[in-house]
This record gives C-alpha cells, sequence and structure tokens, in this order.
C-alpha cells in the first residue's frame, strides 16, 4: 500500500469519526458513509485490478493458472476492506448505532463483490466509469426514489423497495427506520449477503474460464 492508500483511508476513517461524535442525529453518519467513505474506499483497493491485458499476463506467468489469479484476487480484495469494516462497524457499535452493523457490513461485501465481477470485461477507462457507476450512481438513484416518494407521502415497498435497499443499505436502513421504505431489513440484508456471494462465485466462474493463456 503506498502514502495515497494511507493518507486517503485516514481522511476517510477520521470523517466517519467526526461524523458519528459530533452529530445527534445518525444521518450525517449514514450519509457519510453510503455516499461518500464507502464508495470511495472501495474504489480506491478495486484499482488494483483495473489492470490491462499486459498486466493480466504477467499474473498468469507468474500463477501459471486462470483460476489461481481469480481466487488471490478475490481474497486480496476481501484482506483490504476487512480493516476499514471492522473500523466502521466498531465506531457504529461504540456509538449506539446497532441498527447500522448488518446495512454496513452487507453494503461494503456487495459493493466489492458488484466491482469485481465487473473486472471480466476487461481492463481500461470503460471500467473505472463501470465502477464509478456502480459505487456511486447505484447509491444515489435510491437516495432520489426514496426523497421523491417521501416528498409525496408515498412510501416505497414490494419490490421495488427491496431494489432499492440493495443499492443503497445503509441509507436504506435509515429509511426503514423513518418509515419511508418499507422492506424487512432482517431479510433484506440476508438477501443481499447471498446475492454478493453468487457474485463472488460468479466472478470465479467467469474469470477462470477464460480460454486465452499467455
Amino acid at each position: 500500500m503506498n502514502t495515497t492508500y494511507w493518507v486517503i483511508l485516514g481522511l476517510l476513517l477520521g470523517a466517519e469519526y467526526f461524523a458519528a461524535t459530533q452529530y445527534e442525529s445518525s444521518l450525517a453518519f449514514v450519509e457519510l458513509l453510503q455516499f461518500i467513505a464507502i464508495p470511495i474506499y472501495i474504489f480506491l483497493v478495486s484499482t488494483v485490478f483495473f489492470t490491462e491485458d499486459k498486466v493480466l499476463t504477467f499474473e498468469l506467468v507468474l500463477f501459471r493458472k486462470w483460476s489461481t489469479v481469480a481466487r488471490g484476487r478475490l481474497l486480496s480484495l476481501l484482506l483490504s476492506i476487512l480493516p476499514f469494516m471492522i473500523f466502521t462497524v466498531f465506531l457504529a457499535g461504540h456509538y449506539n448505532r446497532n441498527d447500522l452493523i448488518a446495512p454496513i457490513s452487507v453494503a461494503i461485501l456487495f459493493y466489492s463483490s458488484a466491482v469485481l465481477i465487473s473486472t471480466t470485461i476487461g481492463g481500461g477507462s470503460r471500467l473505472y466509469v463501470l465502477s464509478m457507476g456502480l459505487l456511486f450512481m447505484l447509491p444515489f438513484s435510491s437516495l432520489v426514489l426514496i426523497q421523491n416518494q417521501a416528498n409525496i407521502g408515498n412510501p416505497v415497498q414490494g419490490f421495488m423497495g427491496y431494489l432499492t435497499y440493495l443499492f443503497a443499505p445503509i441509507y436504506g436502513s435509515y429509511a426503514v427506520s423513518s418509515g419511508i421504505l418499507l422492506v424487512n431489513v432482517d431479510k433484506a440484508n440476508l438477501g443481499i449477503l447471498l446475492f454478493s456471494f453468487l457474485l463472488g462465485l460468479g466472478y470465479l466462474y467467469i474469470f477462470e474460464r477464460r480460454e486465452v493463456y499467455p
């Protein structure tokens, strides 16, 4: 990890601590995590996988198998997000925001697995655009929908409610507690966890079945 990584990590964790300690309402902490801290951090640790073909070729020469490269990348990403997840979950629990622990955990896993499987399309600028869309636009789409429905006094529910929660679990949890989003949070979190697991398996399946070898 280079100096830039540690500087950004320190800034994000510091911002989380400030939001958790300086505001009585949990909304500031929720919005910081959902729309800024988590997307930026996952994008930061995922860029190492946005490799061009020549880097992938080097990995294959080194490890000899597609499956080894795929599993190594998956393990590397999990290890990269673990410290950030532990600190963020600890912060939520320590400052009596236990209702956010599960949404924080599944949000980090979902966004990480979604970005990881997107790397199977290849590297380059298109992957940067796609990843930024997944990390930033999906949560904001949920925010816009929830706020629009709240303005007309019509809560989001049913299939659209669960889809909205999937795109933004942390803000979705806050919206549920506010009565704006009507979903079963436990079922939604479990569903996201299973979906993230399937995305991880899908990444391994797609990556391991490439037919070009160096």
